[in-house]
């Protein structure tokens, strides 16, 4: 029974490739579990290998008097512990030997089951611990199976089955049996969270085994691929802003570089596209659009719309973020995509409500004139319009803005209008409007160390103090315009 008993457990560990020291404690759980289910107790079961694996199991009992003999299992009379070992005396403990034979089959029946419970639990933790580290990751996965709701089975490695839910998979993609797909690990959650009714079983039963749950839709899958294939990327000489996706349909990115020397557009793309293409091929040949970030949401909402050529952007609403893209005749189709999939994935992109319009749309429009005339001023020049900041703002005067006239505007300042308009944006006009925010405010903003020290720089702060003289008398320190010296009651007078 005992050869039994280790054949398999040892079957079911190298179907798993479990340890040796985890094949041991199994085995150890079997026994205990058969020892119970048999004497009703595993209090006082020994249960030991040997170098070479060789099983031993032991019913520890207690020495006592045959007339206090009461419990068969736990106790042993005196002269019965005197057959097996000389010299023992009552209150000593001794270890009996057990023929795993004597079992009954329903002790060993339930001695699998407790087995199997062990295994299962074993093998959950170090499926969950494995993956969860890799979770935020793309991992190579195998199809295993296609299941009647779409949802699809994944070999994940080890023997270990992934999930790639229908709503995760790109509608430009197709699966076969054994095919190899590249999927960014979304998420891996334990067994016994698993409480959703379309994780349970067909019997209502909640399954036990981690649930990992595979994409192939997330922005992150893009992500995670530009920073294999662009080394600036991986070396964050570049800095992706924000990806926005539309699986299937379109990707756009809004990329920056943290030198002036990188252009991020050019680096992410690659020579001759051939970065961005690698990325597109992954993908099954999605369109993906890499944009300039830019403070300026005129050339940032502009440079989102690509591939449509923006002639004009207006700001209507600064508040509620509304804008409106100028664009020709030719090019509304572009700008707004296939079921309006390109302007979608701009207004997400740019964090704006952006109308497409042509010009002849937009001057029937009935706008203020303040908003219709703020609007030309930026855009004076049509061909330049997109990639220009607006710098030809009118001047915006203290009253107009609301600030003291003892207050100093931030363009009265010697630094970059680029500066102040990426302040202004923000609401903060004044150079006190700005030393009065919060570390969490200017984070907000995202101001560099270097913009901070372009405007402490430019900024005297000087501590107000009144003028003081010595008192002749007693040589107190006295402010100017005291006439009686608080400490010795002299008397001052001042020449006029």
């Amino acid at each position: 029974m005992a050869t039994d008993l280790k054949d398999a457990i040892r079957q079911m560990i190298e179907e798993k490739n479990y340890t040796h020291d985890m094949v041991i404690e199994t085995i150890k759980e079997f026994v205990k579990a058969a020892y119970k289910r048999r004497y009703g107790t595993d209090s006082n079961v020994e249960i030991s290998f040997s170098d070479d694996d060789e099983l031993t199991v032991c019913a520890r009992k207690t020495v006592v008097d045959e007339d206090n003999y009461y419990n068969e299992v736990t106790e042993i009379p005196l002269d019965e512990a005197q057959e097996l070992v000389e010299d023992v005396e009552i209150g000593d403990e001794v270890l009996i030997p057990l023929d795993l034979h004597t079992f009954d089959r329903g002790s060993v029946q339930s001695a699998k089951q407790r087995a199997q419970q062990s295994f299962k639990e074993v093998q959950n933790n170090r499926t969950y611990k494995e993956f969860k580290a890799k979770e935020g990751e793309i991992i190579l996965c195998y199809v295993n199976s296609i299941l009647p709701n779409g949802d699809i089975r994944l070999n994940v490695g080890g023997g270990v089955e992934g999930t790639l839910p229908y709503k995760n998979q790109s509608p430009r993609e197709s699966y076969e049996m054994g095919s190899e797909v590249k999927c960014y690990l979304e998420r891996v959650e334990e067994a016994d969270s698993m409480k959703t009714p379309q994780l349970q079983n067909q019997k209502g039963r909640r399954q036990k085994d981690v649930r990992i749950v595979l994409s192939r839709t997330s922005p992150k899958l893009v992500e995670k691929l530009l920073f294999i294939q662009v080394p600036e990327i991986y070396d964050h000489e570049v800095e992706i802003v924000k990806i926005v996706r539309n699986a299937g349909i379109r990707t756009k990115v809004a990329v920056r570089a943290n030198s002036r020397d990188i252009d991020p557009v050019g680096a992410t793309v690659g020579l001759k596209g051939n970065r961005i293409q690698s990325v597109i091929t992954e993908i099954e040949g999605e369109k993906i659009d890499v944009v300039p970030y830019d403070d300026n949401p005129i050339n940032f909402i502009a440079s989102a719309l690509t591939p449509a050529h923006v002639e004009k952007v207006y700001l209507v609403d600064m508040l509620t973020k509304k804008a409106i893209a100028i664009v020709g005749q030719k090019d509304v189709g572009l700008a707004i995509g296939p079921k309006g999939s390109n302007v979608t994935l701009a207004n997400s992109l740019c964090d704006w409500m952006i109308e497409v319009m042509t010009q002849e749309q937009f001057d029937a429009l009935d706008l203020a004139q303040e908003t219709r005339e703020r609007a030309e001023a930026i855009f004076a020049n049509p061909q330049e319009a997109v990639m220009r900041p607006a710098e030809e703002h009118a001047e915006v005067t203290k009253e107009e803005l609301g600030v003291g006239e003892d207050e100093t505007l931030l363009s009265e300042l010697n630094i970059s209008k680029q500066l102040v308009e990426k302040l202004n944006f923000h609401d903060v006009y004044t150079a006190e409007e700005y030393f009065n925010l919060t570390p969490e405010e200017l984070a907000e903003i995202g101001l560099s160390d270097e913009e901070k020290a372009s405007i402490d720089d430019c900024i005297d702060v000087e501590e107000e103090t009144e003028e003081e003289f010595e008192c002749p008398n007693c040589g107190a320190t006295v402010k100017i315009g005291t006439t009686v010296c608080p400490n010795c009651g002299v008397e001052f007078e001042f020449e006029e």
